[in-house]
């Protein structure tokens, strides 16, 4: 359900309203105990032949027969108040029966609830994790077909429980290790493009252990609301036991607070919802609680490319510092050459993620060949001739980009939808991206970084420009395997299904044994 901004590409988006669907429990009957229910309305034979034998005999005819014999009395309020306290008090018999009928039957009732819902009955959801649809509300029994919390606590109360043995509880704190991270996201209406982001993020390791473990506590500041809305989510998303489906409305009216072009329920890019929440969070963790006056002089053209790249750095660090930074943040290295003068002139700026353009509209690509055309040297000329520091006037130029400092989560966007493609409809090439050791050592400002990532996530888009559904793939980050994220739906996927023509957004880890090197 992507909604391209003005600054990146157009509006698309599933249209359909959101819906909802209530089952009733067999609980949440009328209760049939009250004298106004007819016994007609159940349904069990045993019961009803029983009320049959109560409801259907007729009651005595007392007014009856005191009028036939009584026509020699004269007071007529006399015979109307015997044949009154006649019918009450046969009526008052056979409403005492049946509501010893109802009694016997409601005892039976509750008996059977109790065993139905008795905990040495119960399995729990989490033997059931193996199956293909790990958190599909469709696969799921009816509401009284499961007891809730509140029902087994109640039951606890009165009923003595069976302990299991140590090696059951071992076995079960496998089961919850495994299932944990698997659980789904309610959609609340066009918000599918939030629910795969945040599965994508969720899925990342070291975010995940750095929100779980309470590291994020000292850091947080006086407006650390999402940070915290965003801890509790991703501890639901993460909490052992049965599956079950996160309600995003909290973090959603936090992310409103921040960015209001994601107020109400209108279509949304995925792509530009994670830079939101990103900044957001960085901002309610960010270790500079008080901005310092930046820094307006420009960086001594005489120092190294390296030591114009550490400045600039550090420049920023001073500034906006947190662990989202650490994690997502790179540096991006831009040259400019003049090709009249021959002088090049470099800057270095930070970069949340790179947007890849896709060079081919049909058929399949390489995700190299997008990272060769996003560092591809290009001729700046025309109107956009800049200004040469040493001819100081505006001359032709070329430009190109290599990347000075690889982040520890790299961010891809492919580049699916852009102003100038608006009214061209969607790009559906099938990108080739690698699982696995991806090599970007070719595409470093200083040659020979070692820089290899492995893919972890992937936020995909199906549909149109202005109209479609955003999913999730996401490799658990414990078991290693991966898992598709449809919303409230989690189901098991096939390592060769990740790629597809549908990816829109990747997520790649550096690889451990190449970290130490950046």
């Amino acid at each position: 359900m992507p909604v391209i901004s003005g600054r990146y590409s157009a509006t698309s988006g599933s249209s359909l309203p959101p819906s909802g669907t209530y089952r009733s429990s067999t609980l949440d009957r009328s209760y049939c105990g009250s004298s106004y229910i007819t016994p007609r309305v159940l349904t069990h034979s045993r019961i009803s032949s029983t009320f049959d034998s109560y409801r259907f005999e007729e009651p005595k005819k007392t007014y009856t027969s005191y009028q036939k014999y009584s026509k020699g009395l004269e007071s007529v309020d006399t015979s109307r108040y015997r044949r009154s306290e006649s019918r009450t008090r046969d009526e008052t018999t056979q409403r005492e029966r049946n509501d010893a009928v109802y009694n016997r039957v409601m005892a039976t009732s509750a008996a059977d609830i109790i065993n139905k819902y008795s905990p040495a009955n119960y399995v729990p959801k989490c033997e059931l994790i193996r199956s293909r649809s790990l958190s599909d509300p469709r696969n799921m029994k009816e509401k009284s077909q499961e007891p809730t919390r509140e029902r087994i606590s109640s039951i606890r109360t009165t009923l003595p429980i069976t302990t299991n043995s140590r090696s059951n509880s071992t076995e079960q704190d496998k089961q919850d290790k495994n299932i944990a991270g698997l659980n789904g996201l309610r959609n609340i209406g066009n918000t599918c493009f939030m629910n795969s982001v945040l599965q994508c993020l969720s899925n990342t390791r070291l975010l995940t252990e750095y929100v779980k473990n309470d590291s994020c506590c000292g850091e947080i500041g006086p407006n650390g609301a999402l940070i915290k809305a965003f801890s509790t989510l991703i501890c639901e998303l993460w909490a052992p036991g049965s599956s079950r489906v996160i309600n995003t409305s909290l973090l959603k009216s936090q992310v409103q607070k921040i960015a209001p072009r994601f107020m109400g329920y209108a279509q949304q890019d995925a792509q530009e919802f994670l830079r939101y929440l990103l900044e957001g969070l960085h901002e309610d963790i960010n270790r500079v609680k008080t901005k310092p006056r930046g820094i307006t002089t420009e960086i001594d053209d005489n120092l190294s490319d390296s030591q114009k790249a550490a400045e600039s750095w550090a420049r920023y660090i001073r500034m906006e510092d947190s662990h989202i930074v650490d994690l997502f943040v790179g540096q991006l290295k831009s040259t400019l050459k003049c090709t009249i003068c021959g002088h090049s002139s470099v800057t270095f700026d930070p970069f949340w993620d790179l947007s890849l353009p896709i060079p081919s509209r049909t058929g399949q690509v390489r995700l190299n060949q997008c990272l060769e055309l996003f560092t591809k040297e290009e001729v700046l000329d025309g109107d956009e001739k800049p200004t040469c520091s040493k001819c100081q006037v505006r001359r032709k130029c070329t430009k190109r980009f290599s990347v000075q400092k690889f982040p520890k989560i790299l961010v891809i966007h492919l580049k699916r939808f852009s102003p100038t493609e608006r009214f061209r409809g969607k790009l559906n090439s099938l990108v080739d991206f690698p699982l696995n050791e991806l090599d970007l050592s070719s595409y470093a400002a200083n040659q020979g970084t070692p820089c290899v990532y492995d893919l972890y996530a992937v936020s995909n888009h199906s549909g149109t420009t202005y109209s479609g559904h955003y999913t999730a793939y996401c490799k658990h980050p414990y078991t290693h395997e991966w898992h598709e994220y449809n919303d409230s739906r989690v189901s098991s996927i096939s390592a060769r299904n990740v790629v597809s023509n549908e990816a829109y957004v990747l997520f790649y880890e550096l690889s451990n044994h190449h970290s130490s090197h950046l």
